[in-house]
């Protein structure tokens, strides 16, 4: 039979032996994606995301990216195209870059004048000598600065009331084409009405990139709760809306509900 180690030999054993460290969320994503045999191109394409924002996320660079709460989106349906554990992904993703609440304190001075001991009461009778006091005051400046009566040595005009004459009132009138200058009356076209605009409110931090008719970025930034945004363009529009259940969209007078478009709390939607 052979003999048994000792318990200290054992115990450096397993202190010495090589740890294995696991793969970040970034690298198990890029691996799998060669392992699909994708492109940064063929992933930005469809997913609606930016070659850039697909290169940081591979990098684990968060700080280069919107926010962690677009950050979990990304990795949300990265995760899902490349059909990984997406549970296990924002698990690691959390652990990794956990989410700093607000240090909120109450302020250090919260309007008390000082401790009960100090306080001064006010009795029924100062504060009635205060208000006799200020009323006086009152009548004297009054007496001594308000405005003089007016008198007339003509009898008539010292009882006589006065007249207020109303100004009469004028309504614009629309302007005329002057028909000296040959000015021709304006088309039904050069009337038309502006195009509408997309107008955006939003309630919680959200990334936000709108591309027009054109191919043109109309708009590609990072937006602050509290804030809105209008934005004019060629429709259609692409609209790719981060945290798009606290933003609020209307196209013109149309209200747009982003909830039938959102997955993994992005939107992605055309308007036109």
């Amino acid at each position: 039979m052979a003999e048994a180690l000792p318990e200290e030999i054992l115990v450096e054993a397993v202190a010495d032996a090589p740890v294995v460290q696991q793969a970040s969320v970034g690298q198990q994503l890029r691996a799998a994606r060669l392992e699909a045999k994708l492109s940064i191109t063929d992933v930005a394409q469809t997913l609606k995301f930016s070659p850039r924002q697909i290169e940081l996320l591979e990098l684990d660079d968060h700080a280069a990216l919107p926010g962690m709460t677009i950050v979990r989106g990304f990795v949300r349906s990265y995760s899902r195209l490349l059909k990984l554990d997406t549970d296990a992904l924002l698990k690691m993703l959390d652990a990794a870059s956990p989410v700093v609440m607000a240090d909120v304190r109450p302020p250090d001075n919260m309007g008390l004048a000082g401790v009960e001991g100090d306080r001064q009461q006010v009795g029924p009778l100062a504060s009635l000598a205060i208000v006799v006091l200020l009323a006086a005051l009152m009548l004297a400046g009054w007496h001594f600065f308000g405005p003089k009566p007016v008198t007339s040595n003509h009898p008539v005009a010292a009882s006589a009331p006065a007249t207020i004459t109303p100004m009469p009132v004028v309504s614009p009138q629309p302007a005329q084409p002057d028909a000296a200058l040959g000015v021709a009356p304006s088309t039904a076209s050069e009337q038309a009405v502006a195009a509408p605009v997309l107008a955006f409110v939003f309630e919680g931090r959200s990334w936000l990139e709108v591309v027009d008719a054109d191919a043109k970025v109309v708009h590609s930034a990072e937006n602050q709760p509290g804030t809105q945004l209008s934005l004019a363009g060629k429709p259609p529009f692409e609209l790719v809306v981060g945290n798009a259940t606290k933003v609020k969209l209307t196209y013109g007078e149309r209200v747009i509900d982003l909830l039938p478009y959102t997955r993994a709390d992005v939107a992605r939607l055309k308007v036109e």
